[in-house]
């Protein structure tokens, strides 16, 4: 992992657990993606600086719990 990915939020889903509500991706789309099915899934496991808060409020309306967010150093 490279000095800068240690200083962001690191995202992790469980796409077994999506139902594909797509709440995350309507609250913070820049980090939440939806493939063809409406399953969540990430571009990259790092949220982008910035978007950190959206992307905490896109994992806490997930109604399965398939996401969560880790602040650096977690």
């Amino acid at each position: 992992m490279s000095e800068q990915n240690e200083k962001l939020h690191k995202v992790i889903i469980d796409r077994s657990r999506c139902c594909g509500y797509g709440l995350c991706a309507a609250l913070c789309p820049d980090v939440y993606k939806l493939d063809g099915d409406g399953i969540v899934y990430l571009d990259s496991e790092f949220v982008p600086a910035g978007q950190e808060e959206a992307a905490i409020e896109g994992a806490a309306a997930c109604p399965a719990e398939a996401i969560r967010v880790e602040a650096p150093g977690a």
